[in-house]
């Protein structure tokens, strides 16, 4: 199901030349005239239904003058029309009337709604929310040309709602530019606004990872723009490696991408290629202990207590093994290592403060994983108090893992 939503204004009725009419150029060259883009959009984009909103006073009678004429029940309608948006008072009854003749002349789906003039909060929620209920499932493209300047930036926002609250797939935003007409051509031309909404969903991208620590929403946006596939899968093939803990692996698909990302890339994807670079950094540092510290920082900082102490751990543990000369990723290495560190903490070999930070780290991690109170009182306490417990925790990662 491909839906097509247009918002219809309003304009001056002449007598002698009826509805101002544009001549529309569209990308691919096609020109249409007529007074409102919808009809000539719906005949390019050939959408299973089109939702047409529109005030009291909107040029409704304009849809049957310059698209849907033929029968003298629309001609009566029209003039019944005429009448009722110049004075500001079509009933949603006449566009239930409107809709079934635009429906026998389009050959597709129509429905027609009134909408307040959304000069309140709560008259633009009654239209985001009349979008909602009206399009719940398939394609949608947005034309946002006619209307007052604000319920275009409604349009976009709804885009936008469906987009991400819905999971609909938007194909296009589109924008007749009667300001930027030739003036020698009298072509008014057609404008996608797809990079807009290009530029939303890396924005939410952006939010989503410093939310959840995910980078593999990026994957579809940077294929969008031209990346190779197999390139921009690294992103989701790395982050469900890293669901595992396994960051050493997730490092080695990263890797590559991050030397790609010094180049430029296409579309939308070069605005952010450096934010990107940025946010995968830590999989450039020296060693798995520094790369897990840096992941357990950063999910310190988007408040995720039990992957900050379980990377802390993990990342003070591959300090040690690489202390010693051997592989972090042996679980007998790891193991030898911890037993080490524990006999020597028993022995006075360390500072009190190292010997704190180990235990605060072993202690969340295990009363995070596993849901159940530490032994130390210490550590209950801070358990109880997710601030104090985040600059403890803070601390530990900075004193353990200094090389």
């Amino acid at each position: 199901m491909h839906t097509l939503i247009s918002f219809l204004g309003s304009s001056r009725f002449d007598p002698a030349t009826g509805y101002r009419k544009a001549r529309y150029r569209f990308p691919d060259g096609h020109v249409a005239e007529t007074p409102f883009i919808s009809l000539a959009l719906a005949q390019q984009l050939q959408p299973d239904r089109v939702l047409i909103l529109g005030t009291r006073g909107s040029m409704w009678p304009a849809l049957i003058e310059h698209g849907l004429q033929g029968s003298p029940a629309a001609e009566d309608l029209r003039l019944r029309l005429m009448e009722a948006s110049e004075q500001q008072a079509v009933t949603q009854a006449d566009l239930d009337a409107l809709a079934q003749v635009a429906r026998d002349a389009l050959g597709r789906e129509v429905s027609l709604h009134l909408i307040p003039y959304a000069d309140s909060a709560d008259g633009q929620r009654e239209i985001l929310d009349l979008i909602a209920r009206e399009v719940t499932r398939g394609r949608v493209s947005f034309d946002v040309t006619h209307g007052f300047r604000h319920l275009a930036m409604l349009g976009m926002l709804s885009a936008f709602m469906l987009s991400h609250a819905r999971n609909l797939e938007v194909e296009g935003l589109w924008y007749g530019a009667l300001d930027m007409t030739d003036r020698d051509s009298g072509l008014t031309p057609v404008v996608r606004l797809d990079g807009m909404l290009a530029t939303k969903r890396w924005l939410s991208a952006l939010v989503r990872l410093d939310a959840s620590g995910d980078f593999s929403v990026f994957a579809p946006l940077l294929k969008a723009d031209g990346l190779e596939a197999n390139e921009a899968n690294r992103l989701t093939r790395a982050w469900g490696l890293l669901m595992q803990n396994n960051v050493a692996d997730a490092v080695r698909e990263l890797q590559p991408l991050q030397r790609r990302l010094q180049t430029p890339l296409g579309g939308t994807s070069e605005l952010f290629r450096e934010t990107l670079r940025k946010r995968l950094r830590w999989c450039e540092a020296r060693d798995l202990g520094e790369q897990q510290r840096l992941l357990a920082l950063q999910a310190l900082k988007r408040g995720d207590l039990l992957r900050a102490s379980l990377l802390g751990f993990e990342a003070f543990l591959s300090r040690q093994v690489l202390d010693q000369g051997g592989n972090p990723a042996v679980h007998e290495d790891k193991e030898r290592a911890q037993k080490a560190f524990r006999e020597e903490l028993h022995a006075g070999d360390h500072a009190d403060w190292k010997k704190d930070a180990f235990h605060l780290l072993n202690n969340v991690r295990n009363a995070c994983a596993h849901g159940t109170r530490p032994k130390n009182p210490k550590h209950q306490k801070l358990l109880k108090n997710p601030d104090l417990l985040a600059d403890s925790l803070q601390t530990a990662l900075g004193r353990l893992n200094t090389p």
